[in-house]
């Protein structure tokens, strides 16, 4: 792709882009215009399809009062026969929602549903409303409301559905129109641009490209054409005219400095002679220096450069002067790496000493860490266990309010059962006077029967039976009363006890407070024992790590020291291999 549009010429490469250029903006116009168009078109229609639906509603209003479907199909009946008015279904229902009449379109699979129809007609509104869900198939739904009643009621409501393609395709060929109307001209543009760009550009950049070839042949003597115009193509040539000027100007100074050069090699023979003499002379003082250089590489400091002639006056006194530098900064170097090395020997046996107590130290901190580790856990346990014990405590004062309760209940029906005795006492003792006066009422009786003689004999008796039943009642009587006088001693006996019990159990849950509120700052005792332990031991192992940090520092503190003795040491050999004027390095002492 891109091969072939290299191989294109300029004006065909500028009119493919302005052909791209004018076709993009020429299909975004053309879909402007067709939303454009479209829109306008179809804000049109929807208010004629709203007049003609409101025209319905009006005229249909009495055929849907009084059910008469053949009426309402009359108003309706121009649009339902000319498919060009656009009108697909039409529905008419009354305020109940009773469907008076529909009619829909035959060969139209995207019609509303009658479940769509039925749903929009529930909407009742009290004004025309449009549905434009069915846009996309390319239909609008109007439910238009009939002219209300003497009552104020809309009596019901018309539901139409309008088809859009034919206000959709009208848009559509509009804008195919100007699409082609402005290709047309856009080609008759390009047309136009191509022919000019032939006259203006093509042609005279193919003959200064003709010229161009012919200069790298060597054609040096013609003119460039088109240096008059004023437009690019001018100054292309003008800029072309100027590199053919500057090639002949080029030729002539080449040809100048070939002249030159040959000048250059008569003087450079005569030079040659008179460098070979300097050549000689150079190579003994070479092999004088070099001689000095060998002994110097042996390590021979000492040596020293003697009269080499006035030429080379000044090269023997530097010379001689850099060798009694070097001399001077190896005795420094010997004497420096002798004090390098009895410093670092000090250096390393204090830090392995240091490394050594470094090391004894974590060891310690790790031991003393391991030790808090078992206390903490060792109070955790106790405070969970204190929380525990707590918690028993509670229960066990919990337990005790209810026995405690329990208690207040059974001295409630303790105290009640001795109200009940003492009133089965008083019942008792009622008993026992029914049974005196029932004796004295028979002994009575006796006594009259007495007075009756035989006539009263049969009373007699049966007073006496009455007198005897009378006395055992009194005896039975004075029994239980007596047996009720126990039992209430017994009843206020046990009373008492209750009372004392319930007191000590009072007692117990008070002291079992007392012991659970202990017990509970014990816990808490030992929660805050057990976080400041866990601080203490995180200290404790923060130090632990920071200790081995040290002891790993100072063994790599002590390794350089060791390395650095050991460089020490190779520079002393390597300047004990030269021989100064006068030794000053000192004897070695040795590091273990």
């Amino acid at each position: 792709m891109f091969r072939l549009l290299n191989s294109l010429s300029l004006t065909v490469k500028l009119a493919a882009l302005i052909v791209a250029i004018n076709t993009v903006g020429v299909i975004g116009l053309s879909t402007y215009s067709f939303i454009s168009q479209k829109g306008t078109m179809l804000t049109l229609a929807e208010a004629s399809w709203g007049k003609d639906s409101t025209q319905f509603a009006d005229l249909s209003a009495g055929g849907v009062k009084w059910g008469k479907a053949d009426a309402v199909a009359d108003t309706y009946k121009l649009y339902r026969d000319d498919p060009s008015l656009d009108l697909v279904h039409f529905t008419a229902v009354n305020a109940e929602q009773k469907v008076i009449d529909s009619w829909r379109r035959e060969g139209l699979d995207t019609l509303p549903s009658a479940e769509d129809i039925a749903a929009l007609a529930k909407t009742a509104p009290a004004q025309q409303t449009s549905d434009l869900t069915s846009m996309q198939a390319g239909l609008v739904s109007f439910v238009t409301p009939l002219p209300v009643d003497k009552s104020g009621a809309i009596p019901g409501y018309v539901v139409t559905t309008w088809s859009a393609d034919r206000v959709l395709a009208t848009a559509r060929n509009n804008a195919l129109i100007a699409l082609a109307i402005q290709a047309a001209v856009i080609a008759v543009a390009v047309v136009a641009f191509l022919v000019a760009m032939r006259a203006l550009v093509g042609s005279p950049l193919g003959l200064l490209s003709g010229r161009i070839v012919a200069l790298q042949e060597g054609d040096m003597q013609t003119p460039v054409m088109f240096q008059q115009k004023g437009d690019e193509v001018g100054f292309l040539a003008r800029a072309l005219e100027r590199f053919r000027l500057d090639a002949i100007e080029t030729a002539e100074q080449r040809s100048r400095a070939e002249q030159q050069q040959a000048t250059l090699d008569q003087e450079r023979a005569r030079n040659a002679a008179m460098s070979e003499e300097a050549a000689a002379t150079q190579r003994r003082i070479i092999d004088r220096v070099g001689e000095a250089l060998s002994l110097l590489s042996g390590g021979q400091l000492a040596t020293r450069l003697q009269e080499l002639g006035p030429d080379f006056e000044q090269l023997r006194v530097d010379f001689n002067n850099m060798v009694g530098s070097v001399s001077d900064a190896i005795s420094s170097i010997k004497a420096a790496s002798v004090a390098v090395e009895s410093g670092v020997g000090e250096l390393a046996d204090q830090a392995q000493q240091l490394a050594k107590r470094t090391e004894q130290q974590a060891a310690s901190l790790e031991e003393t860490a391991a030790a808090l580790d078992e206390v903490t856990k060792t109070v955790q346990t106790s405070s969970q266990d204190a929380e525990r014990a707590g918690r028993m405590v509670n229960e066990a004062k919990s337990e005790a309010g209810e026995s405690a309760e329990v208690v207040r209940r059974a001295i409630g029906a303790m105290d009640r059962i001795q109200n009940s005795s003492s009133q089965i006492g008083q019942i008792i003792g009622v008993i026992d006077e029914i049974a005196f006066q029932t004796n004295l009422l028979a002994l009575n009786a006796g006594v009259e029967a007495a007075r009756a003689g035989e006539a009263g004999k049969g009373f007699a008796v049966v007073a006496q039976e009455v007198r005897e039943l009378a006395q055992r009642s009194a005896t039975a009587a004075k029994e239980i009363k007596h047996l009720v006088a126990a039992s209430s001693a017994e009843v206020e006996g046990g009373v008492n006890l209750v009372n004392e019990t319930g007191e000590a159990l009072l007692k117990i849950e008070g002291r079992i407070g007392n012991i659970a509120e202990t017990i509970v700052a014990i816990a808490s005792s030992y929660r805050e024992q057990s976080s400041g332990l866990r601080e203490i031991n995180h200290a404790i192992n923060e130090m632990d790590q920071a200790t081995q940090r040290n002891a790993a520092m100072v063994e790599e503190t002590s390794a350089a020291c060791h390395d650095l003795l050991n460089q020490s040491r190779l520079l002393q050999e390597a300047a004990g291999r030269f021989e100064l004027d006068m030794e000053t390095t000192q004897p070695v002492r040795r590091v273990a």
